[in-house]
């Protein structure tokens, strides 16, 4: 049963499932290809490593720069973990979403239904390397979780959820937010998102 959220202000929200998650990701990647390529293509460049023709760019060129590139390997991949890393992190804290959930009317929010503050996106980036260590479990933890949260939502306590129209996120009172609770399409409470 897909899960929803329901903040105090009464709006609701559908959380995103596994694979439509899955396709955002493959959009982001699909974004981020020429500026890794371009990035790692710059470090071999600079390390004396030889500039591959344009028909050998690729995945297939990035595994052999890591495999035998000696020292240029390790710096390229670190150069393209940075940049995946700072494209999640400021797109979630600017924006609440990057342009793959973007084209696919998805974003993240915090339990209050708002986009997640600096220090959650810095959190969920953190949360993210976390959940690629032991081939990917964490990722594919979205698939079985009830509330379709991965490692990297649970540790910054954030959401992935269906957009349903242009709207904007809830307005939060002058007593203070409360928080969101999940519940599945019958409305039994799931859990608190956060501790009362």
């Amino acid at each position: 049963m897909p899960a929803t959220q329901e903040p105090a202000t009464g709006e609701r929200y559908r959380v995103a499932g596994f694979w439509r998650r899955a396709v955002a990701t493959g959009v982001d990647g699909l974004v981020l290809l020429p500026v890794l390529l371009l990035a790692t293509s710059a470090i071999a460049a600079v390390g004396g490593h030889p500039l591959p023709r344009a028909g050998e760019l690729g995945l297939g060129y990035v595994v052999n720069l890591a495999l035998n590139g000696g020292a240029v390997g390790p710096a390229a991949l670190g150069m393209d973990a940075l940049v995946i890393g700072l494209y999640s992190f400021i797109f979630h804290a600017l924006r609440g979403q990057t342009p793959g959930k973007r084209l696919l009317r998805l974003r993240v929010i915090d339990p209050f239904g708002v986009r997640p503050s600096p220090g959650r996106a810095l959190l969920r980036t953190a949360g993210s390397l976390l959940s690629l260590l032991g081939c990917s479990l964490g990722f594919l933890w979205v698939g079985f979780d009830r509330e379709k949260r991965g490692l990297h939502d649970w540790l910054a306590g954030t959401y992935v959820v269906r957009e349903v129209g242009r709207r904007p996120a809830p307005v939060l009172g002058a007593a203070g937010p409360t928080p969101a609770r999940a519940t599945v399409a019958d409305q039994a409470p799931v859990s608190s998102m956060m501790p009362p």
